[in-house]
């Protein structure tokens, strides 16, 4: 069943930074007698609030018919928010143009079609003619574009990032390293970016310094971008703070104590 959520929420496609695809596909072992049945998943992102989104798989069911003559789709909505129909259609309706899945269900195919068995084979192949003799035709995938909507931070988990080092300091100040995603809608996708991030924070006199190294090409239009808006959204997030605060209290280094100490009362005086 479909999760009951009270308002529904916009649903994206995610695809990396080159707007490609990518999807991971099984065969459903206990599925119908007359069909081959694979589970298609696509990974998704919804919008839990202005700017923000949560990452939630895409199940399709796809089953072909083993004498050739036909194949059915449906979606699992099996932990699903509440979203727009017209959202999710265009969606599914990417998925099955794309290169991705024509890739992905024709591998399980010839896995099936060098089987042992004879009929396997030959049922197997048949559904092969028929699935490939659906596929569109032309340019079906997306590349990269500047035609954006919004920026969006995505969560990994419950976290607003991931990978976090623990927190050192030194003469030049405390350090921390972690990674962030974010993403840029484009109607029904989320071109998504894996971001490396270094936060530094020192005493400037009387109050508390800081900057952000952000591995990225300033020469790229959505890596300009990116570095342009993301510190601001560190900075304006309590979540995002209180876990660098988190780390900053469990560092142990003696030799900078007092000036590590003058970090966290200035830290937590900001958030």
């Amino acid at each position: 069943m479909q999760n009951n959520q009270d308002s529904l929420t916009t649903l994206y496609l995610a695809t990396d930074e080159q707007m490609q695809l990518h999807l991971t596909s099984y065969r459903m072992q206990d599925f119908k007698e007359e069909e081959f049945g694979f589970l298609v998943r696509a990974n998704c992102y919804y919008e839990i609030k202005e700017n923000y989104a949560k990452y939630v798989p895409l199940q399709l069911i796809v089953g072909l018919s083993k004498n050739g003559l036909g194949m059915s789709l449906a979606i699992d909505l099996n932990n699903m928010p509440h979203t727009f129909p017209t959202q999710t259609k265009k969606i599914v309706e990417h998925i099955q143009k794309s290169p991705a899945f024509l890739q992905s269900i024709s591998s399980n195919l010839n896995a099936l079609i060098t089987a042992r068995d004879p009929a396997t084979t030959i049922q197997a192949a048949q559904a092969k003619q028929f699935f490939l003799s659906q596929a569109p035709q032309g340019i079906t995938a997306f590349s990269t574009n500047r035609q954006t909507k919004a920026l969006f931070w995505l969560y990994s988990g419950d976290k607003l990032i991931s990978n976090i080092s623990p927190f050192t300091i030194d003469e030049a100040g405390g350090h921390i390293a972690f990674t962030v995603k974010a993403g840029f809608s484009h109607e029904f996708m989320m071109q998504c970016y894996e971001v490396e991030c270094m936060m530094h924070l020192f005493n400037e006199e009387d109050s508390l310094g800081y900057y952000f190294e952000l591995y990225l090409d300033q020469d790229d239009f959505h890596h300009e971008q990116l570095y342009n808006t993301i510190p601001e959204m560190f900075m304006e997030n309590e979540d995002f703070l209180n876990r660098i605060l988190l780390q900053m209290k469990k560092c142990n280094n003696e030799q900078y104590d007092e000036y590590l100490q003058d970090l966290i009362e200035k830290f937590t005086a900001s958030i």
